[in-house]
């Protein structure tokens, strides 16, 4: 079988890794598979793609339309590992008829990562990461559910290093629309001399790292950058502290998998999906609310035993929810099945094209009805609707400025005016306001 994989980029985190250790696994299982990889971006971090490469996966970055179109068609199924991005959009409005299994990286629950009904319900199958949260629309209820896998099987042997102090690390995403915004505070309360608290990931989120500098003991924070590898940090680890935002786009989360397979104890929130593979007081601790998540701390660090206890079952539910090996054959189960199905053309079934507008889409993006859309759209071009302003008005500031949000698609299609007018409503909502004014007059608008 010859499987086309179309993802926006192969970076650094767990969408790229997914896919590697997938074509690592089917090598033994499914030798038949040609793993053929398409990013939508021309980048990508080296040592990801030269394990790729490696592993038997043929690579081809920034293709333009007419290859993306070969491989399509030379290709017996395509899946897209999907996330809510313009570029993603605007490859599925020009997307030639095929077998298309969709893998969904987001939880897909609020903007700017909501999932379209729609598009997941045209696909011969669409695949979640996490179970749908309530309120999403049925075609994905009911959809089988893959986590992300973990490249990193070893951490399952990983053994804990004795060390001073009482560390609790965070690892991931460390920008809004992932991490929560009170982290810092959060992380501040505990009354425990020895924490240290080690972030890891990427440069810590601005205001976050004001805060931090605020905060009254800022040395008990350090900022460790991005690390490849996690082990040596994870075998010191005593807590797992994740407290994601509200309205996270997280999904099965590497990071939560990882830190369950080394057997370190995660505490959370009940926010995204990473909330579903945790199970309270015996895999490891849901906090109600932010002082709930500092009292869990201050609970694991009075008592060690219940930490080992947790920590010991935390690598017994990773290993048994999350073997790659498994995963990955289900997933492959999905994918061949859909050889079966006759080729779809997943932009007749939203009614878009390559004509359609970079604003169409992104309304697309975040699981409006087609119809709605476009009569909602010309009211606004007629200057007779408020729907819109009212709309942009109502998101929250994640909707603009996390990956796949309104700034994102205001950089990718600059001269589209209506994402023009959303962007200066949000600067004119953050006292920018002659960067406002900007932005209202390249959308053809009043301004502030």
């Amino acid at each position: 079988m010859k499987l086309l994989h179309i993802l926006p980029e192969i970076g650094a985190g767990g969408p790229a890794r997914s896919l590697l250790a997938l074509v690592r696994s089917t090598a033994a299982t499914h030798p038949e598979v040609v793993h053929r990889v398409v990013a939508l971006k021309r980048g990508g971090y080296p040592p990801l793609l030269f394990a790729l490469s490696r592993a038997g996966a043929e690579l081809s970055r920034g293709v333009g339309r007419d290859e993306l179109h070969r491989l399509v068609a030379a290709s017996d199924v395509v899946l897209i590992h999907f996330w809510n991005t313009p570029e993603i959009w605007r490859m599925l409005a020009e997307l030639p008829p095929a077998r298309i299994a969709i893998w969904c990286m987001v939880a897909g629950s609020h903007e700017p990562q909501k999932l379209n009904g729609a598009l997941m319900a045209s696909a011969n199958i669409a695949i979640l990461t996490a179970p749908a949260a309530e309120g999403m629309a049925a075609a994905l209820r009911g959809a089988p559910v893959v986590p992300g896998f973990v490249e990193r099987s070893d951490l399952g042997r990983l053994q804990a290093v004795p060390h001073e102090g009482f560390n609790v690390d965070y690892v991931g995403t460390t920008h809004r629309g992932k991490i929560h915004p009170r982290f810092i505070a959060m992380l501040s309360r505990p009354e425990i001399a020895a924490m240290r608290v080690r972030i890891v990931g990427g440069r810590l989120d601005p205001a976050l790292e004001a805060e931090r500098r605020a905060a009254p003991d800022p040395e008990r924070f350090s900022s460790l950058g991005f690390v490849e590898d996690i082990a040596p940090i994870l075998a010191t680890s005593d807590v797992f502290a994740y407290p994601l935002a509200e309205n996270t786009y997280a999904s099965s989360d590497k990071s939560l998998q990882e830190a369950m397979l080394a057997g370190v104890p995660p505490v959370i929130l009940p926010h995204g999906g990473p909330s579903r593979f945790v199970t309270h007081e015996v895999d490891g601790l849901i906090a109600a609310d932010e002082a709930a998540f500092a009292a869990a701390i201050e609970d694991l660090y009075h008592h060690p035993g219940k930490r080992a206890a947790l920590g010991r079952a935390a690598r017994r539910t990773a290993l048994a929810a999350f073997d790659t090996d498994r995963l990955a054959a289900t997933l492959m189960d999905h994918v061949t099945a859909t050889i079966a199905s006759a080729p779809v053309r997943l932009a007749d079934a939203l009614g878009i094209g390559a004509s359609t507008s970079a604003a169409e889409l992104f309304l697309l993006a975040q699981d409006w009805p087609a119809e709605a859309a476009r009569s909602a759209l010309a009211a606004w071009e007629a200057c007779s609707g408020d729907a819109l302003a009212d709309y942009a008005r109502g998101l929250g500031d994640d909707a603009f400025v996390v990956e796949g949000g309104v700034l994102h698609w205001r950089n990718q299609f600059p001269d589209d005016r209506l994402l023009r007018f959303f962007t200066a409503i949000f600067l004119e909502r953050q006292g920018r306001l002659a960067e406002a004014q900007a932005e209202f007059t390249a959308a053809g608008r009043s301004g502030p």
